[in-house]
């Protein structure tokens, strides 16, 4: 019998049950637990896995990223300093009004807040900087913005996509994202996936 509370990924810290990992199945956005949990096993070297938890933690910046409830849209800040600007990598078009510039004036000031909080110095004013969003391939549904996110951020080189982001292959990111996270190296129950797929 299949439990939806069952823990299937168990890796840096992060849980991930059956039911959350259902996300990735189709249709709803991917879950907040799903997207975070994805970013982390990319980060190879103990340092940038470092700074990248620094980025979840609630005394930092000011909010539990972790618990979030997913309600609205995934998209990719980044913080370019050779161009000394924030490319805000989106599957929609976000230029609606002052709601967007109100969003990206919050998360400058808590990405400067993170920033000084672990010692790193940026010679320039991070809430001050341009906000662009560069002309990306967007999705024609409501419910793939986390998976599109994702492949923005493998892609992106701080100028483009190195790689096409597809609408059609969808499907296949999302099964590679649920493959990639229950045969990690990392996942501490990868042992109990693979014996109950039998391979």
């Amino acid at each position: 019998m299949l439990i939806p509370s069952e823990v299937v990924c168990d890796m840096h810290g992060m849980f991930i049950t059956r039911a959350e990992l259902a996300s990735l199945n189709g249709g709803p956005w991917v879950n907040n637990i799903v997207v975070l949990a994805s970013l982390l096993p990319k980060a190879r070297e103990e340092e940038i896995l470092d700074r990248s938890r620094m980025f979840l933690q609630a005394d930092k910046v000011g909010h539990d990223v972790a618990s979030c409830e997913m309600n609205n849209h995934w998209h990719l800040y980044v913080l370019n300093i050779p161009t000394g600007r924030i490319e805000i990598l989106s599957s929609f078009p976000l230029r609606r009004g002052n709601y967007i510039s109100a969003s990206s004036r919050r998360l400058s000031m808590a990405l400067e807040k993170a920033l000084h909080a672990h010692g790193i110095h940026v010679d320039m004013e991070v809430s001050k900087l341009v906000h662009v969003q560069p002309d990306l391939v967007q999705q024609k549904n409501g419910y793939d913005c986390g998976i599109f996110a994702l492949k923005y951020m493998e892609y992106w080189n701080g100028a483009t996509l190195t790689q096409a982001v597809v609408e059609e292959k969808m499907h296949v990111y999302r099964l590679q994202m649920v493959v990639t996270l229950l045969l990690n190296e990392a996942n501490n129950v990868r042992e109990n996936i693979i014996e109950a797929c039998g391979l």
